[in-house]
Protein backbone atom coordinates (compact mmCIF):
# COMPACT_ATOMS: atom_id res chain seq x y z
CA UNK A 1 0.00 0.00 0.00
CA UNK A 2 2.97 2.37 0.41
CA UNK A 3 3.25 2.46 -3.40
CA UNK A 4 -0.36 3.65 -3.75
CA UNK A 5 -1.08 7.35 -3.19
CA UNK A 6 -4.49 9.01 -3.08
CA UNK A 7 -4.20 12.06 -5.37
CA UNK A 8 -7.93 12.81 -5.71
CA UNK A 9 -8.51 16.39 -6.80
CA UNK A 10 -12.05 16.94 -5.56
CA UNK A 11 -15.48 15.51 -4.83
CA UNK A 12 -17.27 13.22 -7.25
CA UNK A 13 -14.44 11.03 -8.48
CA UNK A 14 -11.29 9.49 -7.03
CA UNK A 15 -7.77 9.04 -8.40
CA UNK A 16 -4.85 6.95 -7.15
CA UNK A 17 -1.22 7.05 -8.22
CA UNK A 18 0.80 3.82 -8.40
CA UNK A 19 4.51 4.39 -7.89
CA UNK A 20 6.65 1.68 -9.45
CA UNK A 21 10.42 1.64 -9.40
CA UNK A 22 10.55 2.15 -13.17
CA UNK A 23 7.16 3.57 -14.17
CA UNK A 24 4.06 5.19 -12.71
CA UNK A 25 0.33 4.85 -13.37
CA UNK A 26 -2.81 6.74 -12.41
CA UNK A 27 -5.97 4.75 -11.68
CA UNK A 28 -8.85 6.94 -12.89
CA UNK A 29 -8.64 10.72 -12.67
CA UNK A 30 -11.94 12.15 -11.47
CA UNK A 31 -13.85 15.07 -12.93
CA UNK A 32 -12.74 17.89 -15.19
CA UNK A 33 -13.54 20.70 -12.75
CA UNK A 34 -10.83 19.64 -10.25
CA UNK A 35 -8.10 18.77 -12.78
CA UNK A 36 -5.71 21.50 -11.63
CA UNK A 37 -5.77 20.25 -8.03
CA UNK A 38 -5.37 16.68 -9.23
CA UNK A 39 -2.34 17.58 -11.33
CA UNK A 40 -0.79 19.44 -8.41
CA UNK A 41 -1.30 16.38 -6.19
CA UNK A 42 0.21 14.10 -8.83
CA UNK A 43 3.29 16.28 -9.23
CA UNK A 44 3.88 16.31 -5.50
CA UNK A 45 3.56 12.50 -5.29
CA UNK A 46 5.71 11.90 -8.38
CA UNK A 47 8.60 13.86 -6.90
CA UNK A 48 10.14 14.68 -10.30
CA UNK A 49 9.20 11.33 -11.88
CA UNK A 50 7.02 11.30 -15.01
CA UNK A 51 3.52 9.90 -15.38
CA UNK A 52 3.58 6.93 -17.76
CA UNK A 53 0.05 5.51 -17.74
CA UNK A 54 -3.56 6.46 -17.01
CA UNK A 55 -5.62 3.35 -16.28
CA UNK A 56 -9.34 3.96 -16.68
CA UNK A 57 -11.91 1.73 -15.01
CA UNK A 58 -14.60 2.83 -17.50
CA UNK A 59 -15.64 5.71 -19.74
CA UNK A 60 -17.97 7.73 -17.48
CA UNK A 61 -17.23 11.44 -17.09
CA UNK A 62 -16.58 11.27 -13.35
CA UNK A 63 -13.72 8.81 -13.92
CA UNK A 64 -12.10 10.27 -17.05
CA UNK A 65 -12.92 13.99 -17.02
CA UNK A 66 -9.37 15.15 -16.25
CA UNK A 67 -7.68 13.12 -19.00
CA UNK A 68 -7.26 16.01 -21.49
CA UNK A 69 -5.59 18.20 -18.88
CA UNK A 70 -3.30 15.39 -17.76
CA UNK A 71 -2.32 14.76 -21.38
CA UNK A 72 -1.45 18.45 -21.74
CA UNK A 73 0.83 18.19 -18.70
CA UNK A 74 2.33 14.78 -19.59
CA UNK A 75 1.91 14.38 -23.38
CA UNK A 76 3.79 11.06 -23.44
CA UNK A 77 1.47 9.42 -20.92
CA UNK A 78 -0.63 6.60 -22.34
CA UNK A 79 -4.33 6.06 -21.58
CA UNK A 80 -5.04 2.35 -21.07
CA UNK A 81 -8.64 1.16 -21.23
CA UNK A 82 -11.08 -1.38 -22.60
CA UNK A 83 -11.86 -1.73 -26.30
CA UNK A 84 -15.43 -0.54 -25.73
CA UNK A 85 -14.13 2.59 -23.99
CA UNK A 86 -11.91 3.31 -26.99
CA UNK A 87 -14.97 3.13 -29.26
CA UNK A 88 -17.00 5.30 -26.89
CA UNK A 89 -14.51 8.17 -27.15
CA UNK A 90 -14.86 8.18 -30.95
CA UNK A 91 -18.61 8.90 -30.76
CA UNK A 92 -19.50 12.61 -31.07
CA UNK A 93 -22.63 12.21 -28.91
CA UNK A 94 -20.61 10.60 -26.12
CA UNK A 95 -18.05 13.43 -26.19
CA UNK A 96 -20.87 16.00 -26.06
CA UNK A 97 -22.46 14.21 -23.08
CA UNK A 98 -19.13 14.02 -21.22
CA UNK A 99 -18.56 17.74 -21.70
CA UNK A 100 -22.12 18.64 -20.65
CA UNK A 101 -22.00 16.48 -17.52
CA UNK A 102 -18.56 17.85 -16.64
CA UNK A 103 -19.87 21.42 -16.90
CA UNK A 104 -22.91 20.57 -14.77
CA UNK A 105 -20.70 18.95 -12.13
CA UNK A 106 -18.52 22.06 -11.91
CA UNK A 107 -21.58 24.15 -11.04
CA UNK A 108 -22.88 21.59 -8.54
CA UNK A 109 -19.55 21.49 -6.70
CA UNK A 110 -19.22 25.27 -6.68
CA UNK A 111 -16.26 25.45 -9.05
CA UNK A 112 -15.59 27.85 -11.89
CA UNK A 113 -16.52 26.67 -15.35
CA UNK A 114 -14.22 23.94 -16.63
CA UNK A 115 -11.13 24.96 -18.56
CA UNK A 116 -11.39 24.49 -22.32
CA UNK A 117 -9.98 21.22 -23.62
CA UNK A 118 -9.47 19.42 -26.92
CA UNK A 119 -11.73 16.40 -27.48
CA UNK A 120 -8.87 14.82 -29.43
CA UNK A 121 -7.04 14.31 -26.12
CA UNK A 122 -9.92 12.26 -24.72
CA UNK A 123 -9.08 8.83 -26.08
CA UNK A 124 -7.76 5.38 -25.23
CA UNK A 125 -4.22 4.99 -26.57
CA UNK A 126 -3.80 1.30 -25.76
CA UNK A 127 -6.48 -1.36 -25.33
CA UNK A 128 -6.07 -3.63 -22.30
CA UNK A 129 -7.91 -6.91 -21.74
CA UNK A 130 -8.60 -9.47 -19.05
CA UNK A 131 -5.36 -10.97 -17.74
CA UNK A 132 -3.07 -8.30 -19.16
CA UNK A 133 -0.25 -7.21 -16.84
CA UNK A 134 1.03 -3.65 -16.57
CA UNK A 135 4.51 -3.88 -15.02
CA UNK A 136 5.69 -0.70 -13.32
CA UNK A 137 8.76 -2.28 -11.73
CA UNK A 138 8.06 -3.66 -8.28
CA UNK A 139 4.38 -2.87 -8.82
CA UNK A 140 2.37 -5.20 -11.01
CA UNK A 141 -1.17 -4.40 -12.16
CA UNK A 142 -3.36 -7.19 -13.51
CA UNK A 143 -6.38 -6.22 -15.60
CA UNK A 144 -9.68 -7.84 -14.61
CA UNK A 145 -12.65 -7.43 -16.94
CA UNK A 146 -15.70 -6.80 -14.74
CA UNK A 147 -18.68 -5.66 -16.86
CA UNK A 148 -22.11 -4.82 -15.51
CA UNK A 149 -21.86 -1.12 -14.71
CA UNK A 150 -20.70 -0.53 -18.28
CA UNK A 151 -19.50 -2.84 -21.03
CA UNK A 152 -16.02 -1.36 -20.62
CA UNK A 153 -15.66 -1.74 -16.83
CA UNK A 154 -12.25 -2.92 -15.63
CA UNK A 155 -10.89 -3.72 -12.18
CA UNK A 156 -7.21 -3.50 -11.29
CA UNK A 157 -5.40 -6.10 -9.14
CA UNK A 158 -2.20 -4.63 -7.71
CA UNK A 159 0.61 -6.90 -6.49
CA UNK A 160 -1.87 -9.70 -5.77
CA UNK A 161 -3.09 -7.95 -2.63
CA UNK A 162 -4.85 -4.67 -3.41
CA UNK A 163 -7.96 -4.53 -5.60
CA UNK A 164 -9.51 -1.54 -7.30
CA UNK A 165 -12.90 -3.11 -8.08
CA UNK A 166 -14.92 -1.50 -10.84
CA UNK A 167 -18.26 0.13 -10.14
CA UNK A 168 -19.93 -3.01 -11.50
CA UNK A 169 -19.46 -4.51 -8.04
CA UNK A 170 -21.10 -1.49 -6.39
CA UNK A 171 -19.66 1.35 -4.35
CA UNK A 172 -19.49 2.12 -0.67
CA UNK A 173 -20.98 5.31 0.74
CA UNK A 174 -19.26 7.19 3.54
CA UNK A 175 -22.08 5.79 5.70
CA UNK A 176 -20.70 2.29 5.06
CA UNK A 177 -23.69 1.27 2.95
CA UNK A 178 -23.06 -0.46 -0.37
CA UNK A 179 -24.96 0.79 -3.41
CA UNK A 180 -25.30 -1.38 -6.54
CA UNK A 181 -24.63 0.06 -9.99
CA UNK A 182 -25.52 -2.51 -12.65
CA UNK A 183 -26.40 -0.15 -15.51
CA UNK A 184 -25.90 -2.59 -18.41
CA UNK A 185 -26.45 -6.02 -16.86
CA UNK A 186 -27.51 -7.42 -13.50
CA UNK A 187 -26.12 -10.89 -14.23
CA UNK A 188 -22.79 -9.53 -15.50
CA UNK A 189 -22.45 -7.37 -12.40
CA UNK A 190 -23.16 -10.32 -10.12
CA UNK A 191 -20.57 -12.40 -11.99
CA UNK A 192 -18.08 -9.54 -11.57
CA UNK A 193 -18.66 -9.49 -7.81
CA UNK A 194 -17.95 -13.21 -7.57
CA UNK A 195 -14.88 -12.82 -9.79
CA UNK A 196 -13.45 -10.15 -7.49
CA UNK A 197 -14.40 -12.06 -4.34
CA UNK A 198 -12.38 -15.09 -5.51
CA UNK A 199 -9.24 -12.94 -5.57
CA UNK A 200 -9.59 -12.56 -1.80
CA UNK A 201 -7.87 -9.15 -1.72
CA UNK A 202 -6.15 -8.00 1.42
CA UNK A 203 -7.03 -4.39 0.62
CA UNK A 204 -10.07 -3.04 -1.27
CA UNK A 205 -10.20 0.49 -2.69
CA UNK A 206 -13.90 0.98 -3.35
CA UNK A 207 -15.04 3.33 -6.14
CA UNK A 208 -15.92 6.83 -4.87
CA UNK A 209 -14.99 5.78 -1.32
CA UNK A 210 -11.37 4.79 -1.06
CA UNK A 211 -9.65 2.26 1.17
CA UNK A 212 -12.17 0.04 2.89
CA UNK A 213 -11.64 -0.36 6.64
CA UNK A 214 -10.10 -3.65 7.67
CA UNK A 215 -13.21 -4.47 9.72
CA UNK A 216 -15.42 -4.08 6.63
CA UNK A 217 -13.23 -6.03 4.19
CA UNK A 218 -14.39 -9.53 5.17
CA UNK A 219 -18.07 -8.73 4.58
CA UNK A 220 -17.55 -6.42 1.62
CA UNK A 221 -18.52 -8.86 -1.14
CA UNK A 222 -21.42 -10.30 0.84
CA UNK A 223 -22.77 -6.77 1.25
CA UNK A 224 -22.32 -6.09 -2.46
CA UNK A 225 -24.41 -9.15 -3.27
CA UNK A 226 -27.06 -8.24 -0.69
CA UNK A 227 -27.33 -4.74 -2.15
CA UNK A 228 -27.84 -6.20 -5.63
CA UNK A 229 -30.51 -8.62 -4.45
CA UNK A 230 -32.29 -6.00 -2.33
CA UNK A 231 -32.50 -3.61 -5.28
CA UNK A 232 -33.76 -6.30 -7.65
CA UNK A 233 -36.43 -7.47 -5.19
CA UNK A 234 -37.54 -3.87 -4.54
CA UNK A 235 -37.94 -3.11 -8.25
CA UNK A 236 -39.79 -6.34 -9.01
CA UNK A 237 -42.12 -5.96 -6.04
CA UNK A 238 -43.23 -2.53 -7.20
CA UNK A 239 -43.51 -3.67 -10.82
CA UNK A 240 -45.80 -6.50 -9.77
CA UNK A 241 -47.93 -3.90 -7.95
CA UNK A 242 -48.35 -1.98 -11.21
CA UNK A 243 -45.77 0.81 -10.73
CA UNK A 244 -44.22 2.16 -13.94
CA UNK A 245 -40.51 2.99 -14.34
CA UNK A 246 -40.79 6.61 -13.21
CA UNK A 247 -42.87 5.67 -10.17
CA UNK A 248 -40.37 2.97 -9.22
CA UNK A 249 -37.54 5.51 -9.48
CA UNK A 250 -39.37 7.94 -7.18
CA UNK A 251 -39.93 5.21 -4.58
CA UNK A 252 -36.35 3.97 -4.90
CA UNK A 253 -35.01 7.48 -4.31
CA UNK A 254 -37.19 7.86 -1.22
CA UNK A 255 -36.21 4.48 0.19
CA UNK A 256 -32.52 4.15 -0.56
CA UNK A 257 -31.08 7.66 -0.85
CA UNK A 258 -29.90 8.84 2.55
CA UNK A 259 -28.14 12.08 3.56
CA UNK A 260 -24.74 10.62 2.71
CA UNK A 261 -25.84 9.64 -0.78
CA UNK A 262 -27.28 13.10 -1.39
CA UNK A 263 -24.05 14.80 -0.32
CA UNK A 264 -21.84 12.43 -2.33
CA UNK A 265 -23.72 12.23 -5.62
CA UNK A 266 -25.66 14.95 -7.50
CA UNK A 267 -29.31 14.08 -8.19
CA UNK A 268 -28.85 13.95 -11.97
CA UNK A 269 -25.91 11.55 -11.63
CA UNK A 270 -27.96 9.42 -9.23
CA UNK A 271 -30.83 9.36 -11.72
CA UNK A 272 -28.53 8.46 -14.62
CA UNK A 273 -27.39 5.40 -12.66
CA UNK A 274 -30.70 4.24 -11.18
CA UNK A 275 -33.01 4.56 -14.17
CA UNK A 276 -31.00 2.14 -16.35
CA UNK A 277 -30.85 -0.30 -13.41
CA UNK A 278 -34.63 -0.24 -13.17
CA UNK A 279 -34.97 -0.74 -16.91
CA UNK A 280 -32.45 -3.61 -16.87
CA UNK A 281 -34.42 -5.48 -14.20
CA UNK A 282 -37.82 -4.81 -15.80
CA UNK A 283 -36.67 -5.88 -19.28
CA UNK A 284 -35.43 -9.20 -17.90
CA UNK A 285 -38.64 -9.64 -15.90
CA UNK A 286 -40.83 -8.91 -18.94
CA UNK A 287 -38.93 -11.45 -21.01
CA UNK A 288 -39.42 -14.04 -18.29
CA UNK A 289 -43.11 -13.20 -18.21
CA UNK A 290 -43.17 -13.61 -22.00
CA UNK A 291 -44.60 -10.16 -22.41
CA UNK A 292 -41.97 -9.26 -25.00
Amino acid sequence: MDKIVDVTGGKGGSAYLLLGEEKTALVDCGMAYCASTLISNIKQALNNKILNYILISHSHYDHIGAIPYIKEEWPASQVLGAEHAKRTFTRPNALIAIRRLSEEAAKIYGADDIKKYDDELLKVDTIIRDGDIVDLGGVSVKVIETPGHTKCSLSFWVNNETLFPSESTGYMSQSGKIYPSFITSYSDAMDSIHKCEKLNPRFIISPHFGLVNKSDTNDYWKNCILAMEETKEFILRLAEQGYDEEEIFIEYEKTFRDEYSRSEQPFNAFKLNIQPMIKTILNTWLIQQKVI
